[in-house]
């Protein structure tokens, strides 16, 4: 990590989580939605830190980690959807939280506990791009981890997403 404000370039894995129909939550009970939120959010933080991982930013219902490796970072992801899940089978469907994850590999500067790069806005696309209750990659996560973990990887394709220069694979953590 980074000491004294000074300024270190590493590779990370990123994960970005974000909560699907969250302002519908909102507007429809923000002190209840809060409470929930903080409720997961804690769950989710102790899931991180047990995967070696760091809670880097959390804004409203945005989430975003880090990891020394993608494997590390899917894991997390993988375990983070199945906690949700196991929580989420007590409360009304209304009020039920689920996320979607991007994941993707790559180079960052870190400054004053923040992350900036390329890597960080990519995993925030491929987190828009997830269905919720599931774990999306980026290509070069894929290609880090592909054949690593005992997981299934669906390939859907290449896709556009703002900001980038040409489309992105992603690939989807299977059931």
């Amino acid at each position: 990590m980074e000491a004294g404000g000074r300024r270190q370039h590493r590779r990370v894995a990123c994960l970005n989580a974000d909560i699907s129909g969250y302002s519908r939550l909102i507007a429809a009970d923000v002190e209840k939605t809060v409470r929930i939120l903080k409720t997961v959010q804690a769950v989710l933080g102790t899931i991180i830190t047990k995967h070696g991982g760091r809670v880097v930013d959390l804004v409203g219902d945005n989430l975003l980690a880090e990891f020394d490796t993608v494997a590390c970072a899917v894991r997390c992801g993988v375990e983070m959807q199945r906690a949700l899940e196991l929580r989420n089978a007590s409360l009304p469907v209304r009020w039920r939280l689920r996320f979607r994850i991007g994941i993707e590999l790559g180079d960052v500067l870190a400054l004053d506990g923040r992350l900036y790069g390329n890597c960080v806005n990519v995993a925030a696309r491929v987190q828009q791009l997830a269905n919720p209750g599931s774990v999306y990659l980026a290509g070069a996560a894929y290609d880090d981890v592909d054949g690593s973990l005992p997981l299934r990887f669906e390939d859907l394709g290449e896709h556009a997403v703002k900001n980038t220069d040409s489309p992105l694979r992603i690939y989807r953590v299977g059931p």
